[in-house]
């Protein structure tokens, strides 16, 4: 199908996007890497008037790491954060699941701000930041304000960013001492689609082998990213046996509330649930990178 008509507004500042955005002549959409919006357009789901590219806003990519602190720029393309070295060797769970988002070609147009605004239950960055106790930064006409990644997914494809407000960036803190972290996503269709479900891991355990800290969420599990954390509560201060394994994957197919689309049934996913956390943990306890 092809894209009815639209006005393109190239601001050079977050003030002047945000006075665009404000403007009531027709509906306006801000577009960054446009993998997501373009398609959602030529299918006429949503017919913006207007267009505001973020790509003249200095400052609204890169990656730094401030303090022990990463700062990743919300334009900063999933391509550059799979293969940064400061990721890959500080916080290798966020590298990972960005490096497995879709197609190398999607990844290199494809930005971290887009994926987290587009708000896909299946998305893959966000059950790694679910993890890495991740924040975003959202800025608007008077200032700044910080959203706990816990609370920025609101509901079904929306988020808590306001009208008028922009995504700029996201921070991650480091990651506990001696933590291991793993990212796994089952596409029963194409290893290049999204996923039926994808489970994001960190695990500390202590010298007697017992669950100091575990972080455990999930995509494609509810009709937001989520943290399952019951399954967490179960087998923190306990060995990470075989039965607690299996015990935290039930409890996270249990916490779950997934949907039933064309890829599979909510019961399906949610004996898939059960599956990838209890591969995903026992790989993680036995040390290996992946199952």
């Amino acid at each position: 199908m092809r894209l009815r008509p639209f006005a393109l507004a190239e601001p050079e500042s977050v003030p002047e996007a945000v006075e665009i955005l404000a403007r009531l002549d027709g509906e306006a959409r801000i577009i960054a890497g446009g993998t997501a919006l373009v398609p959602t357009m030529r299918l006429g789901l949503v017919t913006p008037d207007r267009l505001v590219s973020l790509h003249r806003i200095p400052g609204l990519s890169g990656i730094h790491v401030d303090k022990g602190v990463l700062e990743v720029g919300a334009m900063t393309s999933l391509a550059a954060l799979g293969r940064h070295e400061a990721l890959r060797s500080g916080w290798p769970l966020l590298a990972q699941a960005a490096g497995r988002v879709a197609t190398p070609a999607i990844r290199s147009t494809a930005t971290l701000g887009g994926n987290l605004c587009y708000a896909e239950a299946a998305s893959d960055p966000a059950p790694a930041l679910l993890c890495l106790d991740g924040h975003v930064r959202v800025a608007d006409s008077v200032g700044e304000r910080v959203v706990p990644i816990g609370e920025f997914f609101t509901g079904f494809y929306e988020t808590a960013v306001a009208p008028g407000e922009i995504l700029t960036g996201v921070r991650v803190p480091a990651g506990p001492s001696g933590a291991r972290s793993g990212y796994l996503k089952f596409c029963p269709r194409s290893a290049e689609d999204k996923p039926l479900i994808g489970v994001a891991a960190l695990l500390v355990l202590d010298a007697a082998k017992r669950v100091d800290e575990i972080r455990v969420a999930l995509a494609g599990a509810a009709p937001t990213p989520m943290r399952a954390r019951r399954a967490e509560a179960m087998v923190t201060g306990q060995e990470l046996t075989d039965r607690a394994i299996r015990g935290a994957a039930d409890a996270a197919a249990g916490e779950a509330d997934p949907l039933s689309d064309l890829m599979g049934s909510a019961g399906y996913r949610r004996e898939m649930i059960r599956v990838w956390v209890r591969r995903l943990l026992t790989a993680l306890r036995d040390g290996q990178a992946s199952p």
